[in-house]
């Protein structure tokens, strides 16, 4: 009779006494002490589990989404009295930009629900998002500022612009990638 693991490289004790007792399977690890119904159990209460973590998930970044998208909109048409028109603005415009990273986070969740795995292409556009919602609060500060802090400003504005260009060139080759892969 054939032992677990046979035919697997590196999976077999040498025979003792006629014997072969399995050492690990073809990763390195022990063999399953499970019985193979139970493991089927396990895996599939684990699935469960995961879609519904990743439903309360969206359920959760939809309302913040949402509640950010009211707040955004209330601060822009009711500013406080004392805020500069161009903070107000900027406030809005992070609000917004905030609001289209959790859509995207969203979309992303949305696609491994329907089987599509997790994807790099989402990830890369919330980083460029991301990244130029902080230049643009960057640039903001450094108008309400003035000189004061200026040159470090700067040098914060050309680090960000960098990694919006290496973001934007990682995005266009993995699209390039892609579509050859298509062909």
């Amino acid at each position: 009779m054939a032992a677990r693991g046979a035919g697997y490289p590196g999976t077999m004790d040498k025979p003792q006494g006629g014997r072969s007792s399995p050492r690990s399977d073809d990763e390195g690890l022990p063999p399953d002490a499970l019985p193979p119904a139970v493991t089927r159990l396990v895996t599939r209460g684990v699935q469960v589990g995961e879609g519904l973590v990743f439903l309360a998930l969206t359920l959760l970044l939809f309302a913040i989404a949402v509640l950010v998208l009211v707040q955004t909109t209330h601060n822009l048409l009711l500013p406080p009295q004392r805020e500069a028109f161009a903070e107000t603005v900027t406030r809005s415009l992070n609000g917004v930009l905030f609001v289209v990273i959790v859509v995207e986070v969203l979309r992303t969740i949305v696609a491994r629900f329907q089987g599509q795995g997790f994807r790099l292409q989402p990830f890369l556009v919330i980083a460029i998002v991301s990244t130029v919602r902080h230049i643009l609060t960057v640039a903001a500060r450094l108008s309400l500022v003035g000189d004061q802090n200026g040159p470090a400003l700067i040098l914060e504005l050309l680090a960000n612009a960098g990694v919006v260009l290496v973001l934007v060139t990682a995005l266009v080759m993995l699209r390039r990638w892609a579509m050859l892969d298509e062909a």
